[in-house]
């Protein structure tokens, strides 16, 4: 997330709240485990700043 500048858009999309911004005003991953893999996040980034990895089973 080196991109980020911290937009809250990522953390405002994400339908499993997943994220936040409470880490120097970035966006920061809280619990991704409980990342459904929608993409929401990914897709709105207006700074191609987050990669979502499917976690592999």
């Amino acid at each position: 997330m080196s991109n980020c500048v911290g937009c809250g858009i990522c953390w405002t999309v994400c339908p499993k709240g997943v994220l936040t911004g409470k880490l120097r005003d970035k966006a920061y991953v809280l619990n991704e485990s409980l990342c459904s893999g929608c993409f929401s996040c990914q897709n709105n980034c207006p700074y191609s700043a987050i990669r979502v990895t499917p976690i592999q089973y």
